[in-house]
């Protein structure tokens, strides 16, 4: 009884970050990946809750662009608009339908005497969401690939420019990859295609489904995943100088060596793309950057390339 006891009080003495440490040594990643959007099901959903994962711990640093986006494409059905649904009402995300964009406003409105900034403005700082990114003006494709490489973007007016602030981190969906204009396609770090479930698998899975729109989902972590993810952010890892060879021989090893058609990808979308991804995964695990993390960011970046088709 006295044990017990002794076990209770040290539990009640456990502050958050103590309690965020725990979960650290887990390997985050895995750990806190699978309680986001669970009951969407298929193998390529384990991959796509990973890169949702790290696309939300990434945030600029130092005038470094470390942040990380997500596109996901393929067939009407898929799970796409759900997946995006979910992050909006679990993680406060940000959604927006590109058919609407163009009445709403993406880059702001330079009519009139004065200029007036847009949602990319708004939502500085947020997850940006966009639905149908297929079905978005050029204009506002421009707008928003200049926010999504800068965190920033310029409104012209005349003779006279202003420049808003716009640091998002963008997880897009779209049917028709071809529609989107090639640069804003690239700028993704994670262009993950998704399929319709076979039936058999899709039925075994029919309770989960009825559950959540029941609201009777058993085990909802997402708060918890929406508050390590705030605590680890305000982490900034280094990179030892005994690391620095090793990071840079995996790099170059990788290129040499992968089966991927490297030739035809960006310094941005490649080298500079395994970085930021290497990055996140430390963020996660609140710890320095190291070659692990780098190994770690090349399995999943040449998994990407090797199975992105345009």
């Amino acid at each position: 009884m006295f044990k017990k006891k002794k076990k209770e009080d040290k539990e009640d003495r456990m502050t958050t970050e103590d309690y965020f440490r725990i979960i650290a040594k887990e390997n985050p990643l895995d750990f806190l990946s699978k309680h986001i959007c669970p009951y969407l099901v298929g193998t390529e959903w384990d991959i796509i809750r990973k890169c949702s994962l790290l696309m939300c711990v990434s945030n600029d640093r130092n005038n470094q662009r470390m942040r990380l986006h997500l596109l996901l494409y393929g067939e009407p059905g898929s799970g796409k608009t759900e997946f995006l649904s979910w992050w909006q009402r679990k993680m406060n995300g940000k959604l927006i339908n590109s058919e609407l964009t163009s009445k709403i406003g993406l880059v702001g409105d330079a009519r009139g005497k004065t200029i007036t900034p847009g949602l990319l403005a708004r939502y500085d700082g947020n997850i940006l969401l966009v639905d149908e990114l297929d079905k978005m003006k050029q204009e506002d494709q421009n707008g928003l690939l200049q926010a999504m490489e800068e965190g920033s973007y310029t409104i012209t007016k005349g003779r006279s420019s202003q420049q808003f602030q716009a640091e998002i981190r963008v997880m897009a969906s779209c049917n028709d990859l071809s529609r989107i204009q090639r640069p804003l396609v690239d700028r993704f770090d994670f262009p993950l295609k998704v399929s319709r479930v076979p039936r058999v698998q899709r039925a075994e899975h029919v309770s989960e489904i009825i559950d959540s729109f029941m609201g009777k989902e058993a085990k909802d972590y997402s708060a918890v995943v929406s508050a390590y993810l705030q605590w680890a952010k305000t982490m900034i890892p280094t990179i030892e100088r005994s690391e620095e060879d090793s990071i840079k021989q995996a790099i170059k090893n990788y290129i040499l060596e992968t089966d991927a058609n490297v030739e035809t990808v960006s310094y941005r979308s490649l080298e500079f793309s395994i970085l930021r991804m290497a990055y996140a995964i430390a963020t996660l695990e609140q710890s320095k950057m190291s070659e692990q993390h780098v190994q770690q960011a090349i399995i999943l970046k040449d998994q990407l390339l090797k199975n992105f088709t345009r």
